[in-house]
């Protein structure tokens, strides 16, 4: 009689073939040695790169030569490389190709959530409502409590004109139970997308109890919303002690001190936005820089910033002209 252990593994073997085939994977014999995995990651390093700079088609070709030095062997490296290669596919214009490889993650997982939640935003983007909501149902039904990939569907479905099936994914996140801090946050985070700011309060105090940090940046979204900005001026505050590197948040706090007419302490805000590494907006960040210095009538100092701004950001012809108005200040 056959044993069942050697059903379980043989039938393991033969999903993983699947995979393999449907994703283009050649090599189908072997253990991954230890010169296949260095170049597979490699070659995912150079898809990474290749599709952080848009070239889609490179990005793809990198991420299958990645995914042929498997030699049979499929885990969390050659998921991830799919994941990446789908994406590369569907904003390269190949979304059939993004489906079929979402299809393949599938078919080795049918509990894979993020794959799942991948293809319903390639269906998204196809203007395919019905498979869109299909598979976002399934990734939130495979998922637990992902309060976070709600809020994701959420946006995407909003930014889409969505409105019903957005508010539908906002209703069905807060159907779900919460017991840990971050989920109380998240539910927060929920009712203030909602605009139901109380039962955001409540949601939140329940976390900042619990000393979730994040639940004070929402909370202090809550009482920006309300209009109540010392409130939420005082709250950002809090949340920038304990998270100094949140640009984002660093951006708003010298936004807010800007239009109150405090300069010196937007000038800090933004300052300060600038020793995190590789802002994700730095330019704007240093423009905000030289026009405080100009509140503050600083003109030296603005003048010094611009002509570095300038060195860095050639294209910008405002900046031209306003280094042209400084020199007469």
């Amino acid at each position: 009689m056959e044993k069942k252990g050697y059903r379980k593994t043989y039938r393991h073997k033969v999903i993983a073939a699947v995979m393999l085939a449907a994703v283009g994977m050649c090599h189908l014999a072997g253990c991954k040695d230890e010169e296949a995995l260095e170049n597979q990651q490699a070659y995912r390093q150079v898809g990474l790169n290749k599709l952080g700079e848009g070239s889609y088609e490179e990005s793809v070709e990198a991420f299958q030569k990645a995914l042929d030095q498997s030699q049979a062997v499929v885990g969390e490296m050659e998921i991830d490389i799919c994941y990446y290669k789908a994406t590369a596919q569907y904003k390269g214009g190949d979304a059939k190709g993004a489906l079929e490889t979402c299809q393949a993650l599938i078919d080795y997982d049918k509990k894979d959530y993020k794959a799942y939640y991948l293809r319903g935003c390639i269906y998204l983007k196809e203007e395919d409502r019905e498979n869109t909501m299909k598979d976002y149902r399934k990734a939130f039904e495979t998922s637990g409590n992902n309060y976070e990939m709600y809020v994701l569907a959420y946006e995407s479905l909003k930014n889409a004109g969505w409105d019903s099936e957005a508010e539908e994914v906002l209703t069905a996140a807060l159907k779900l139970k919460a017991d840990k801090p971050e989920e109380y946050r998240e539910r927060g985070h929920i009712y203030l997308l909602q605009g139901d700011y109380e039962n955001a309060k409540k949601e939140l105090d329940k976390a900042i109890n619990s000393d979730d940090v994040k639940a004070l940046l929402y909370l202090a979204q809550v009482y920006d919303a309300q209009g109540d900005s010392s409130q939420a001026a005082a709250l950002y505050e809090s949340y920038i002690s304990k998270n100094n590197s949140d640009v984002s948040t660093l951006v708003v706090l010298g936004d807010m001190q800007m239009e109150a007419g405090n300069y010196s302490q937007a000038l800090e805000f933004y300052q300060q936005a600038l020793t995190v590494k590789n802002p994700p907006n730095e330019q704007q960040l240093r423009r905000n820089e030289i026009i405080a210095c100009e509140q503050m009538q600083d003109f030296e100092a603005a003048r010094e910033k611009t002509l570095a701004y300038m060195k860095d950001y050639p294209e910008d012809e405002e900046a031209q002209k306003e280094y042209t108005f400084l020199q007469t200040r």
